[in-house]
């Protein structure tokens, strides 16, 4: 009897088993079904392309450069007695930087300046004698001739001692120096490099459109990262010829450094210039670009429908960026939504 009640109890509990499996199954199966379920209409703003005024108004972005900047070069070969300036020191044009071991120069020196003398005096007692025609003329010829590649050679080891001295070539901060003292350098090897930082140079680039616009002399408004709140007045200083491969040309803009807001070279800035000139162009809003600026991609909106569309952009003004192809006037772009929408999407327009 016990056994029977014990075969129960196992059917009933095995029962219990299978329907609570089969339970969670079925629930499972139907949360599976509803996340493959797509959204029918997905919320989205959008924002008609527009016409607007351009070309009285341009900003760019682009790093400082230093003004001025140059290596210091050796000219003889030694090895470093001194030196004399540190990294990071302020130098003045013709401070010596560090001295050179010239003693065999200077004794080469002496011996031919010595020399010098004695073929002097040698061509005068020739002279007095061929005044008293004792000797024939040709002499003297022999001794100018050498008294003059001596002369030469005595001003070529002067020049010589003189490059054994390094002294700076600009005005600036010393911001690297590569010898020390006891190195043996030579010819051609670089011993420091200066940098003044009293002017910069912005570079930007801006595209085939606006260099036109663009002038020397032209006053730019130039406003660093570092200091939003504090725009500096700089100018035009040069304009590329030739444009790189994604058709933008350089420009030049030198800003001075001001004192109370120092800068430094690789900072980054913005340039905003105005033109005289006007010229009209399609816009749209810089957070409608689903890509970047380089491959820009738009979500434009037809009957209910988003489709991806690949757009050809141009300059950014502010917050808005020009459209040169792919687009045109009117047509309505997402700018909100961007992120939960594929190409073909079914999606729904709120204000």
């Amino acid at each position: 009897m016990k056994r029977i009640f014990l075969w129960i109890f196992l059917l009933l509990l095995a029962a219990l088993i299978a329907w609570k499996l089969y339970n969670n199954r079925q629930q499972s199966n139907a949360a599976t079904a509803l996340a493959t379920v797509a959204r029918t209409h997905v919320p989205v703003e959008v924002t008609a392309v527009r016409l607007d005024t351009l070309a009285n108004h341009l900003e760019a972005n682009g790093i400082f450069l230093p003004a001025k900047e140059m290596f210091v070069i050796s000219e003889t070969q030694g090895r470093v007695l001194e030196v004399y300036k540190g990294k990071g020191e302020w130098v003045n044009e013709g401070d010596l930087i560090a001295k050179i071991d010239d003693e065999l120069l200077r004794t080469e020196l002496d011996a031919t300046q010595a020399n010098i003398a004695k073929l002097k005096k040698d061509r005068e007692r020739v002279g007095n004698l061929i005044e008293g025609e004792a000797i024939a003329k040709n002499k003297i010829e022999d001794l100018e001739l050498g008294l003059l590649a001596a002369e030469a050679k005595e001003k070529a080891l002067k020049k010589q001692i003189s490059n054994t001295s390094i002294r700076a070539t600009m005005t600036g901060t010393l911001g690297y120096r590569f010898i020390e003292r006891g190195s043996v350098i030579g010819p051609g090897i670089q011993v420091a490099q200066i940098t003044n930082l009293e002017k910069l140079f912005l570079m930007v680039k801006v595209t085939e459109r606006d260099v036109l616009n663009v002038r020397k002399g032209l006053p730019v408004r130039v406003t660093a990262d570092v200091y939003p709140g504090q725009p500096i007045g700089g100018k035009v200083t040069n304009i590329g010829l030739r444009a790189d491969n994604a058709f933008n040309y350089d420009v030049e803009i030198e800003v001075p450094n001001p004192k109370n807001a120092p800068l430094r070279a690789g900072m980054h800035a913005q340039a905003s210039f105005t033109f005289n000139a006007n010229r009209q162009g399609l816009t749209l809003p810089r957070k409608a670009i689903a890509g970047s600026l380089q491959d820009g991609k738009v979500y434009v909106v037809k009957d209910s429908t988003a489709e991806l569309r690949h757009v050809t952009l141009g300059g950014v003004y502010g917050d808005r960026v020009e459209v040169l192809g792919g687009l045109e006037k009117g047509e309505r772009v997402v700018v909100t939504g961007q992120m939960n929408l594929a190409d073909g999407a079914t999606v729904e327009v709120v204000d």
